[in-house]
């Protein structure tokens, strides 16, 4: 089975440490992935620098990364969240067409008699 994620990162922003950058947490039983304190701090200063001059090219490019890397972040944490309090029942064996029946018409058709 292929997941797709709903958010693909093209790139991480070049001044992101390779190690450090994020931090986990529990917060209420739940494991939850924090953005460390440079990746805070170093968003906070391209920010502040961009409401009181023009932020070069580059660092626009290294604002934007860092904002999808955060949104990337909380999807994940949503999602595990969402997992924790709404479990699957079950597992699924293929998916591939919101569209097509549930089951094949064979087994439908046997379902209807049974009622």
């Amino acid at each position: 089975m292929t997941t797709n994620l709903p958010i693909k990162l093209e790139r991480l922003p070049k001044t992101l440490p390779r190690e450090g950058a994020v931090r986990v947490e529990l917060a209420q039983g739940v494991l939850v992935f924090r953005a460390s304190r440079f990746f805070l701090e170093r968003i906070g200063i391209l920010t502040a620098k961009r409401n009181v001059a023009e932020l070069t090219s580059e660092e626009l490019q290294e604002l934007q990364d860092y904002q999808e890397l955060n949104n990337y972040l909380s999807w994940v944490n949503q999602t595990i969240i969402h997992t924790l309090h709404y479990p699957l029942q079950g597992t699924v064996d293929r998916y591939d067409d919101p569209f097509e029946p549930a089951l094949p018409l064979k087994e439908w058709e046997a379902l209807q008699g049974s009622y």
